[in-house]
């Protein structure tokens, strides 16, 4: 029957609802595509964008083949991704506060693909929403095609998400074109993206 091999409708929506709470809230992801956009305008950002939805996406089949049941038997790895992700964080907070004017010179320090690709593999808090959302609404019986359908609600309402902050992002850099001011707004969004970041690890139990 139809209700065995898909997730309850009533289910669904509650996915839905903590996918938009966890996605859509400020975040070092988030913060990270605001920043870039304001630095660069959202177009030349949008790599970057699909670079950390594809590293979602990859740790999240990882964590459904059960490499989160792994890493906790070695709870080091995750004190070792706590400082490799603040310290990517900075890296990227860095080239953003360091960004010029966004003229075709400096095209070359965008934040495309592969540096969004190792946004979310760093982040233990990224495993930790990835976990709640499979052990929530990853039923043993309807294991895969629960899977599936929690791996596009992401991508798809992440997508919406991520690319709303974005594109807030680039109507703030459109909005305050006086170079002096866009260079202190890259400055107070880097430090939100590293804030941010601190923040987020420090509710992950070590």
């Amino acid at each position: 029957m139809p209700s065995d091999i898909l997730m309850p409708l009533a289910q669904y929506g509650v996915l839905v609802l903590f996918i938009v709470a966890m996605v859509g809230s400020p975040g070092p992801a988030n913060m990270s595509l605001m920043a870039s956009g304001v630095a660069f305008g959202a177009r030349p950002a949008v790599p970057f964008l699909l670079g950390t939805m594809s590293g979602f996406q990859i740790i999240f089949w990882l964590n459904v083949l059960g490499l989160y049941a792994l890493l906790q038997g070695v709870p080091q790895v995750f004190q070792l991704l706590r400082w490799l992700c603040i310290g990517y964080i900075v890296y990227l907070a860095w080239t953003i506060v360091r960004s010029g004017s966004g003229a075709p010179g400096d095209a070359r320090r965008v934040p495309g693909y592969l540096r969004g690709l190792w946004v979310h593999p760093l982040s233990p808090k990224a495993y930790a929403m990835q976990i709640a959302a499979i052990s929530q609404f990853v039923s043993p019986e309807r294991y895969l095609a629960d899977a599936l359908l929690v791996s596009l609600t992401f991508w798809v309402l992440g997508g919406i998400l991520n690319g709303l902050w974005l594109l807030a992002g680039g109507r703030l850099r459109m909005a305050v074109r006086a170079s002096r001011y866009l260079y202190w707004l890259k400055l107070v969004l880097a430090l939100l993206m590293v804030g941010s970041t601190i923040a987020s690890l420090q509710m992950i139990p070590a």
